[in-house]
Formats: structure tokens, sequence, C-alpha cells
């Protein structure tokens, strides 16, 4: 027996169908397409902001899926992600967080998760602070826990009705523990311990935003962090294509990859992510 829920999105309503045949195929290439996720380096926000108020606004995003098989054991695998973000006179918060996991009876295949937070100070202007924390884990990888924080100083280059780009460039302090789970048996030391490293990064992120109509929109965005004494980087580009197909539905298609030089442990330098969700809009 299998039960299957397609993942889904609750947001605001953006679009109206859409109008060429290109993007119909694109909606049908979601059935098709297979599934792959993992965590992410650090969540970044979305830009099209409201103007200044001192009436607080509210925006809140949700994703749901679960997947139930069943053959001798019962095999369980969700996934749930939601971001919440508040505005109000010149402040913008943003909370986020993204939960999965794949349970096969006493055993768990996969968990893995983040909680963030972040802060952007005047945040229409051209140069902006923007403090932020993180909490992340992934015991696939060997990642028992991730913690983070610092500050950014961003840059909106411009904004306009179909572009908007901007750029941030910061510091922050990162604690890392790690176990041997993701590693090839032949690199395992004797005797494993956890493996713990707290380091100072320097952070830097581009991202561009293109509206290709009124119902498209394509998200490119890449993080560049390194040790400030050391040069060790971790390189991460993300791209999302988000289609609304009618005033209540729609779908985004998703890929993300990350190459980082010095693993804390001897896991693969590279791995990636393509995933896709049928979107709901209310």
């Amino acid at each position: 027996m299998t039960i299957k829920n397609s993942k889904v999105k609750i947001q605001k309503s953006k679009g109206n169908l859409p109008a060429t045949t290109f993007e119909f195929l694109l909606f049908t290439f979601y059935f098709l397409s297979p599934l792959f996720t993992c965590s992410q380096i650090l969540n970044i926000d979305k830009t099209d902001t409201n103007a200044y108020s001192p009436k607080a606004g509210y925006n809140f995003n949700l994703s749901m899926g679960l997947e139930i098989d069943k053959q001798k054991t019962t095999l369980y695998d969700a996934t749930n992600t939601a971001a919440f973000s508040m505005q109000k006179n010149k402040e913008l918060l943003i909370v986020a967080g993204s939960y999965r996991f794949t349970y096969n009876g006493p055993e768990d295949i996969l968990n893995a998760g983040y909680i963030h937070l972040r802060l952007r100070h005047h945040y229409r202007d051209k140069f902006q602070p923007e403090p932020f924390f993180q909490y992340q884990w992934d015991n696939k990888r060997g990642m028992e826990m991730r913690v983070l924080g610092g500050a950014n100083v961003r840059y909106n280059f411009f904004k306009g009705d179909k572009f908007d780009c901007n750029a941030g460039l910061g510091l922050f302090y990162e604690a890392e523990r790690w176990d041997y789970v993701g590693v090839d048996s032949v690199k395992v030391p004797p005797n494993p311990e956890p493996v713990e490293s707290n380091l100072w990064k320097v952070n830097s992120y581009f991202r561009f935003d293109w509206k290709l109509s009124g119902n498209s929109d394509i998200v490119f965005n890449v993080f560049f962090q390194t040790r400030p004494d050391h040069f060790e980087p971790r390189i991460a580009p993300h791209l999302q294509w988000t289609i609304n197909a009618g005033k209540h539905f729609g779908f985004a298609v998703i890929y993300g990859a990350l190459y980082d030089s010095h693993p804390v442990v001897p896991i693969p330098k590279f791995y990636y992510t393509l995933s896709n969700s049928i979107t709901a809009n209310f």
C-alpha cells in the first residue's frame, strides 16, 4: 500500500493562468520530475517587500509533503517548511524553518532541518544592516548540529517591475559537530569520536530576481563563504522557477548545490538538490 501527498505551499497569490504552451509543458514536467532534497547552506529571503508603514504586515508560507509506503514495514517520509515575515515601520523580521524525516520502524533513515531568523533594518534603503541566526542539522551527512550567527551589510543595486538585484557582505561565527555517518568506511578512523569545529567565516551573496511575466518568476542566488585567515571556499548556488497557474494554484522547480572545499569530516565535497512542488495560493 502506498499513500502519497504532493508537496503544497500556501502563500500570497500573485498571478494568473499561464498564457504560453511552454509553461503548460513545464507544469506537466512537475508530475514527471524526480524529487531530491538536502539541507541548505543558509536561508535567504525574497525582496518584494511592501512600502514602509506603521501598521504591521504579515506573510506566511507553508509547504507540506507526506509519503507512506507499506510492505513488510511501514516507511514514512515527510517534508515540512514554513516561513513567516513581519513588516512594521522600517523593520522586516523573517523566521523560516524546515524539517524532513524518513522513518522506517524504529530507525531514522533521514532527519534534517533548520531554523533561521533574519532582521532587516531600513529594508528598502540602498545599504542596510542584516543580522541573522541559524540552527541546522542533517543526520544523513553526519551533521549533528550547526549553529551560526552574524551580520551582513546588504546593498540593493536596483528594484523594478521586472528585475531585482542585491548583494551582501558580512561576518559570522559558526559552531559545528559532526560524526562519521556519511563518511566512506575506509576513511573512518579507529574508535571515531564526534568532531567539533568553531570558526569565524566571511559571508557574501549575490541575488537576482527576474519576473518573466505576471505569473512567472525566476530567482537566482549564490553564496560564497570562507575563513578570513585561510582560503577555504564554500560555494552554494540556488535557482528557483515559480509559476502561478491560475488564481490559486501553481508550482515551483528548485535547484540547489553546495561545494565545500574543506568539510569537517571527509564526506564528498559536492552535493546538490533538485525539487519541485505544487503550490496553493490563498
